[in-house]
């Protein structure tokens, strides 16, 4: 494997890509994108800015597991490309899934954090201490979409992580949300987040609980609900979940928690989904909500409007 060569072919590929996008990007006030996408077959990676920052993650496989230092050349490259420093070059190896157990761990524990721009908002990520930033940038526009909808409503997030969409939601005047998640450290996150946005305080609510077990009691009728679960989790302690097999049901449960008229916007990830939504009335907007910079589909988005 020649890595001098993929180098430079890396570094043109970053520099043409964010040439196209930042200018466009800038004028919307948004500072986290994606500047490669595994444009190149054989380069097998995938990089985002974030405010002067970049997230190299390699999609790990045997021809570079034994290479020592191809990702660090591959950063170094995208690193020149665009005149960012060493000391802003974030490098993480992404892998599929073990046949048991989580697939990443913790990967330190710097606690820095630096805010994102995001069309008047604006978001707390870490690029170091886990395989996810505490944004996905690929949901900006169905973000957008939530927060074009939700003045006056009640809004419940599920699966709710750090609570971007819970901010987009307060910041487009929601009555009250819910934000429900098992991680205690991302709803102190989702909390940061509010309070960054000057929106911490009134009606939203974040709950510590199992997705699942929260839709299982009546917790009231709400307008829009969030529903983006991650695509498989084997948590201790809960029953194992897999998007592809155990959707259905939950998609069900969410639309259960909604008043007639109430909009469902379920995502997922999983890169080989097969959706069993049918009679729902599901209409899938992955089209209207999957961004440019992204080369192929970073997600699957649908719409259901309960009766």
């Amino acid at each position: 494997m020649d890595s001098a060569r993929q180098a430079e072919m890396l570094a043109n590929r970053v520099r043409k890509n964010f040439r196209r996008l930042h200018r466009d990007f800038e004028r919307q006030e948004i500072g986290a994108f994606r500047v490669y996408d595994w444009d190149v077959p054989e380069i097998r990676a995938a990089i985002d800015w974030y405010e002067g920052h970049l997230v190299v993650a390699e999609y790990e496989r045997a021809q570079t597991r034994d290479l020592p230092g191809w990702l660090e050349a591959m950063g170094s490259a995208a690193a020149a490309a665009l005149d960012v420093p060493a000391a802003r070059v974030h490098l993480k190896k992404r892998r599929t899934r073990p046949a048991a157990g989580q697939r990443y761990g913790r990967l330190g524990r710097s606690g820095e954090r630096i805010a994102v721009r995001e069309r008047g908002l604006r978001f707390w990520v870490n690029l170091d201490d886990f395989i996810d930033t505490g944004l996905f940038p690929d949901h900006r526009d169905t973000r957008a979409r939530v927060r074009g909808e939700a003045r006056g409503k009640a809004v419940l997030n599920l699966f709710g992580y750090t609570g971007s969409f819970t901010c987009a939601a307060a910041a487009g005047g929601a009555l009250r949300s819910v934000t429900v998640d098992t991680s205690q450290p991302y709803l102190e996150w989702a909390r940061d987040n509010l309070a960054l946005n000057g929106l911490a305080g009134g009606d939203h609510e974040l709950v510590r609980a199992d997705v699942r077990d929260y839709l299982a009691r009546p917790s009231g009728r709400f307008d829009i609900c969030v529903l983006d679960p991650p695509s498989f989790s084997t948590r201790a302690g809960a029953t194992a979940f897999d998007v592809q097999r155990d959707h259905r049901p939950l998609v069900e449960s969410a639309l259960a928690s909604l008043a007639p008229g109430g909009v469902l916007y379920f995502s997922t990830s999983h890169q080989r989904f097969e959706p069993r939504l049918d009679g729902l009335g599901a209409e899938e907007i992955t089209r209207d909500t999957a961004p440019p910079d992204y080369r192929r589909a970073p997600h699957r988005c649908f719409r259901i409007v309960t009766a």
